[in-house]
């Protein structure tokens, strides 16, 4: 008897771990980018599912001399969460004015340069939208 409930024990703690890591595995899709921002024109990512109701983040990795603007946009281009400006490098997050309503649907992110940039600007890092 002391056996069976071992193994029951067992059994169950290995279907947690499983659907844990289910949901883990499910968590945040990132998607490179290395891109030239032409001064007129933005930048527009190919689409990524959004799989949770979080923020978006855009982890840039570099940045040549300028200030960008980043934001993500839906299938029909309408923007969907803050505009975020920067000058360096790190994690940018931009938040959803409503990101369950969001949830499961293409997205894209933009990159654009700023007001006053005069000059076309590289970048390169990864995203996600979730």
């Amino acid at each position: 008897m002391v056996k069976i409930k071992k193994l029951c024990s067992t059994i169950a703690a290995v279907g947690v771990v499983a659907v844990g890591l289910g949901t883990y595995a499910q968590a945040a899709t990132y998607k490179g980018y290395s891109t030239t921002v032409p001064i007129f024109n933005d930048y527009e990512s190919s689409p990524l599912k959004k799989a949770t109701t979080g923020s978006a983040y855009n982890d840039v990795s570099r940045i040549d001399n300028d200030k960008l603007v980043s934001w993500v946009e839906n299938s029909s281009g309408s923007n969907v969460t803050s505009k975020v400006s920067y000058t360096s490098t790190g994690t940018k997050i931009m938040d959803y004015s409503s990101a369950s309503t969001q949830k499961g649907k293409d997205l894209h992110l933009n990159i654009s340069t700023s007001v006053g940039t005069i000059s076309s600007v590289y970048t390169k890092g990864e995203w996600t939208p979730n």
